[in-house]
């Protein structure tokens, strides 16, 4: 079992994601706060804080907002903690210390914290499961407790935590006089996994696993609890499609014999991530197979070229394979997020270059075009091509054409925080004799996760250039292992300057070696420009090209290529890079011939269009709408 280095071992140096973290953390982190307070003018007001004033008796009023409001604050939270295990901020600290005051106040005798029960009335707690989050929420608030002590030492939220926790247990569980519910949306049992792991309660891995092992069992616990309360189904169980109300949140079948994609993305994939750590912690290696056939079935049949997922507005769900339209979709970028925390679980307990591949696809393309490049604009659903006329005048469409300050349902931008806060997590890993570097990203590193001292340093300068440096700053002894991406065909892998062989294992370049300090290893992987196609069972795509080069996908926008880019064709196979210091925070651009077709502007005609040259502009897709609204496309058609 590999584990992820601590953060503190970790100085990220990478010139493309250091902007990126320093924004979020001088910006988007402040920003955040004032949010939650209610302090940004002309956004969706989030009354979170408001609502734990509250429930902490210190504020008369109603609670307003989603029941899973809570989880804004925790996941804030987790970001600021990452961010504190990296750079230090005593102002930042305190101010998290007194929202955990505030929330402790708000903490019921027996342990419960759930600010929309406190303030609408705890009779009704443990009563709908299958849609007010108050497992979800909890989730939210361990992942934070563990986030805040590792980085500051500090217990007061993790105890508070670990209280919610045992009222959990007191609660749920197989014993006749306990609740055999489970949650509508997941994410309490990888909290629950994360707290065990720090504290060794196994009582804690127990319910976790408890509650993976009821799911979908028959009779189904949504419809008892139903029927207790004496309502109609939810929307959500008048879906047309029959087994809907069950695939919603994956309780259509027990999780070890799903082996596909279905429902609620981002729970689909909270799911999989809490199979993968409850079945290495607890020891059962049927979890982790299950999670791994599903997670296999989105990345090979029902996942965008941006590393996006969830392809229906209705339920923000998946739908079927290969299904896959690229206006219509959700591709809601907590889901993209999920699909790399599911990959990166994966990978630990078996390191393969799949989920590295896919970490490394949603990170620079489907994770980072949900947040602008100042830090204060979001995309909760991710397009690959936008009309923004039909995406205001049809009623159909859930897509927005340009990012948001804010959203009632705020679950995105404190998701795209911690992640950014939090990369460090997804660079490293080791299993106590191997290093493992699964993603590129310009760093120092001082360690002892090998039994011994390890200290480098990797420089490069990703995603434009496939050139990795890593040098020894200490003499060291252990294998190394380097990820060769899924795009890179070619590479040469150098020690010293002499060009070496490795053994290549699932997709990692193995470098079992005594290593002296100064000692320098390159990898060169050419990035070329990429024609993609999509599978000839995905009818969207049928005679489309998507551009790509090394990780990044790239689009066309009307900025660059005037309207109507649907009467646009690239010739595939001629293409030029720049890179743009200049533009969008400093971008590689590809350059094409290409074609215009051109015509009557009656609605139909006899007439044979004509088409004319134009040069068409590529840029990085998750650099799109940062230039003002406009048309947009990834895939476009061949000339």
């Amino acid at each position: 079992m590999f584990k992820t280095l601590p953060l503190k071992d970790i100085q990220i140096t990478d010139p493309f994601f250091t902007a990126r973290i320093d924004t979020a953390r001088k910006v988007t982190i402040p920003y955040m706060w004032d949010t939650l307070n209610d302090r940004v003018p002309g956004v969706a007001p989030s009354h979170c804080i408001e609502n734990f004033e509250i429930a902490a008796g210190l504020k008369q009023g109603e609670f307003h907002g989603f029941w899973f409001q809570d989880t804004d604050l925790w996941k804030w939270i987790e970001g600021v903690a990452y961010s504190l295990a990296t750079h230090p901020d005593a102002e930042l600290e305190k101010t998290a210390d007194e929202a955990i005051d505030l929330a402790g106040k708000a903490q019921q005798e027996d342990g419960y914290l759930d600010t929309y029960y406190i303030v609408k009335g705890l009779d009704k707690r443990f009563t709908n499961l299958r849609d007010h989050h108050e497992m979800y929420v909890a989730g939210h608030m361990f992942e934070a407790a563990v986030a805040y002590y590792e980085a500051t030492g500090k217990r007061k939220l993790l105890d508070m935590a670990c209280r919610v926790a045992d009222c959990f247990d007191t609660n749920f569980g197989p014993e006749e006089n306990k609740l055999h519910g489970y949650p509508g949306h997941q994410e309490i049992e990888l909290g629950l996994a994360k707290l065990y792991r720090v504290t060794g309660e196994e009582r804690y891995i127990r319910l976790a696993k408890y509650f993976l092992d009821v799911r979908g069992q028959q009779p189904h616990y949504y419809d008892a609890e139903s029927i207790a309360r004496g309502d109609k189904p939810s929307y959500w169980g008048q879906l047309r499609y029959p087994q809907a109300k069950y695939t919603y949140n994956q309780a259509h079948k027990p999780v070890r014999e799903q082996k596909e994609a279905n429902g609620h993305a981002v729970r689909q994939l909270y799911m999989l991530s809490g199979m993968a750590d409850v079945g290495e912690m607890a020891g059962d290696p049927t979890l982790v197979e299950a999670a791994d056939t599903v997670f296999r079935n989105i990345i090979h049949k029902q996942m965008y070229i941006t590393g996006g997922v969830g392809s229906t507005h209705e339920g923000e769900a998946f739908s079927f394979d290969y299904d896959l339209p690229p206006e219509r979709c959700y591709t809601e970028t907590c889901a993209s997020i999920a699909l790399a925390m599911t990959a990166s679980r994966l990978n630990r307990i078996q390191p393969d270059s799949c989920y590295g591949d896919t970490v490394e696809r949603t990170l620079y393309n489907g994770i980072l075009s949900g947040v602008s490049l100042d830090g204060t604009r979001y995309f909760y659903i991710n397009p690959l091509e936008v009309w923004p006329d039909r995406c205001v005048r049809r009623q159909d469409m859930a897509v927005d054409p340009e990012r948001m300050g804010w959203f009632g349902c705020a679950c995105c931008p404190p998701n795209v925080l911690r992640t950014l806060t939090g990369l460090g997590n997804y660079i490293y890993a080791s299993d106590g004799d191997s290093l493992l570097v699964d993603q590129y990203i310009a760093s120092k590193v001082k360690t002892n996760a090998c039994g011994q001292e390890i200290a480098f340093t990797m420089e490069a300068n990703f995603p434009w250039c496939g050139s990795v440096k890593i040098t020894m700053d200490s003499a060291a002894a252990f294998r190394l292992m380097l990820r060769k991406p899924w795009w890179a065909n070619e590479y040469t892998l150098a020690i010293n300057g002499e060009r070496v062989e490795a053994v290549l294992e699932k997709g990692y370049l193995v470098l079992e070696n005594a290593f002296a300090a100064g000692d320098v290893i390159t990898l060169d992987m050419p990035m070329e420009v990429r024609f993609m196609s999509a599978s000839l069972r995905s009818p969207n795509y049928a005679g489309k090209t998507a551009l790509m080069r090394g990780p990044v996908v790239y689009c066309l926008e009307e900025k660059d290529n005037g309207q109507q880019l649907w009467n646009l064709s690239v010739k595939a196979g001629e293409a030029q890079v720049s890179h743009q210091d200049s533009l969008m925070g400093g971008v590689t651009t590809i350059t094409c011939q290409g074609l215009r077709t051109e015509g009557e502007s009656d609605l139909y005609t006899e007439s044979v269009h004509a088409q004319q040259p134009q040069q068409l502009t590529f840029v990085p897709y998750y650099a799109w709408g940062n230039r003002g609204k406009g048309e947009m496309t990834v895939w476009v058609r061949r000339g």
